[in-house]
């Protein structure tokens, strides 16, 4: 991990705000549906998860982070702008996939940005300078199968087991 604060900084964030989505989710109104589960059930276990995971990321992290802390300049500069051009990438991606998921539909533009993820942030990292050609092609094509089995997967489990209708 080396001197990069964006790892401590990313769990603390994600932290807040889980315990702000959990918040958040006890205002939603508790309207009888079908079962025995209320609309905000979803909302809260997913923040209370996130929650959980993160603490111990953030003990990890913030160790190595304190322990690395005296590394030689040169070696922190470039995490530092590796750091910062992946979060960068994240960003953009999002952007654009906010952009997209009306006019592609749900699978093409979950795909797209999946497939786009792994990709950028294989090549921020600097490992993609590292493979050889045949590495290359074999991260491209699990990056695909990857993303088109996330695509496939979340589109499933809203559509058919919770009845939420995704634009397609």
């Amino acid at each position: 991990m080396g001197n990069d604060i964006g790892k401590p900084l990313f769990n603390l964030f994600l932290l807040i705000a889980s315990a702000s989505a959990f918040i958040a989710a006890t205002e939603i109104p508790n309207y009888e549906i079908a079962g025995d589960l209320s609309p905000a059930f979803f909302p809260k276990m997913l923040s209370v998860l996130i929650f959980l995971c993160a603490i111990p990321c953030l003990i990890k992290d913030s160790r190595e982070w304190y322990m690395a802390r005296s590394d030689d300049s040169q070696t922190t500069n470039a995490l530092q702008i590796r750091s910062v051009s992946q979060w960068l990438l994240i960003i953009v991606l999002i952007l654009g996939y906010i952009y997209a998921f009306e006019r592609l539909g749900y699978i093409p533009s979950t795909l797209l940005f999946a497939f786009c993820c792994v990709m950028g942030l294989i090549v921020c990292s600097g490992v993609w300078n590292t493979l050889s050609v045949s590495e290359r092609s074999k991260s491209i094509f699990f990056a695909l199968i990857f993303a088109a089995a996330l695509a496939v997967g979340i589109f499933y489990v809203f559509t058919q087991l919770f009845k939420i209708p995704l634009p397609t």
